[in-house]
């Protein structure tokens, strides 16, 4: 993914991403790390969404805010949203809406759980 990308590992739980997840593509062919269907909905209002973000905002809070605010709305409450150069996280997520991916310059992590 993008450089210094973090290493994304599997939450030691029951539900959650697995390292067989489904690639999917960017619409510049870049890589990401996702549980979901390659073509979802959720996976490309994620890329959409993110773009659009970047493209309005400078700050990582707000990029993030933006992106947490049109999946709540969308897709139910509860997501989380992270937005950086460099991070690690673990974390448990419901299985389907782990999405991992890179915009250079920023890594994006989108999950849902609660």
């Amino acid at each position: 993914l993008c450089r210094g990308a973090p290493h994304l590992r599997a939450p030691n739980t029951s539900v959650g991403f697995s390292p067989q997840g489904s690639p999917a593509t960017m619409p510049e062919g870049k890589k990401v790390q996702t549980d979901t269907e390659e073509n979802s909905e959720m996976l490309k209002d994620a890329f959409q969404q993110s773009s659009l973000a970047m493209n309005k905002f400078e700050d990582e809070k707000d990029i993030s805010k933006h992106i947490k605010h049109h999946f709540d709305g969308k897709f139910g409450p509860n997501w989380h949203v992270i937005v950086g150069k460099g991070f690690a996280t673990y974390a448990t997520y419901e299985a389907k809406t782990h999405m991992f991916f890179c915009l250079p310059p920023l890594n994006i992590l989108i999950y849902k759980m609660g």
